[in-house]
């Protein structure tokens, strides 16, 4: 079931799209969107067929999947809340963007969306902003896990996760100390998104929690104790 909602009741708008856009657009945009929850697993786009839906992520985290032809899979991203999903004007897409988690998002229709960016050029150079950060995101990634050792590698990928959710903590004006939150991934996606063993990642995570920077809860919930030490494994840095 979608709730149709206007934009500017969105909790993540000050960080999404629709923070850049003047008022008439965000209008013209607030008249096309609805509120979706999408159960973790689902696709949101990828293979052949042209996205019907592009979403701006409210709640969850979505992973960004390369599919090859031998039919594994790499996971290549994630995207978070107030991160654009989808690729406008484009018939197919390389990678598959799944729900990580359970997602709450505004999901626009693809061909309305693209009739706005064809006719208001703040939300088209907004869009391509974002474009060229995921570019740039892309990049990161591929440093991540290129030349770090697989304490680096893990210690990184913590650390993206944790400042996505640090700043979301920040602008709600709570305390980060002591961070804690949901790993959106598995520790089996994990070493598949890093290109380590599962053994691998486990013993890292258990040295982290030897030497006191993280804690790790029921399920998936993990708490970095010590941010200041888990940046400096993230850099190959070992303390004094």
């Amino acid at each position: 079931m979608t709730l149709r909602i206007r934009c500017q009741h969105c909790s993540v708008r000050t960080n999404a799209p629709c923070s850049a856009l003047t008022a008439a657009t965000a209008d013209e945009l607030a008249r096309i969107v609805h509120r979706r929850r999408i159960p973790a697993g689902q696709v949101l786009y990828g293979g052949t067929n042209r996205a019907k839906t592009f979403s701006i992520i409210v709640e969850g985290v979505v992973k960004l999947v390369n599919v090859q032809p031998d039919g594994s899979n790499q996971i290549v991203g994630l995207q978070f809340p107030s991160e654009f999903v989808g690729r406008p004007f484009v018939e197919g897409a390389p990678l598959v963007a799944e729900a990580a988690t359970d997602l709450e998002v505004c999901a626009f229709s693809g061909s309305a969306f693209e009739s706005l960016m064809q006719t208001h050029a703040d939300l088209e150079r907004t869009i391509f902003k974002r474009t060229l950060d995921d570019l740039d995101s892309a990049r990161q990634w591929m440093s991540m896990i290129a030349r770090k050792t697989a304490e680096e590698r893990v210690a990184s990928l913590l650390m993206l996760i944790a400042g996505k959710f640090s700043g979301k903590a920040r602008d709600a004006g709570q305390d980060v100390a002591g961070l804690e939150f949901n790993l959106p991934l598995s520790r089996t996606e994990i070493a598949e998104c890093l290109g380590l063993r599962l053994e691998t990642v486990s013993r890292q995570f258990a040295a982290l929690k030897a030497e006191g920077i993280i804690t790790t809860g029921r399920r998936r919930g993990l708490k970095v104790a010590d941010m200041a030490a888990l940046a400096q494994r993230a850099q190959g840095l070992v303390h004094a």
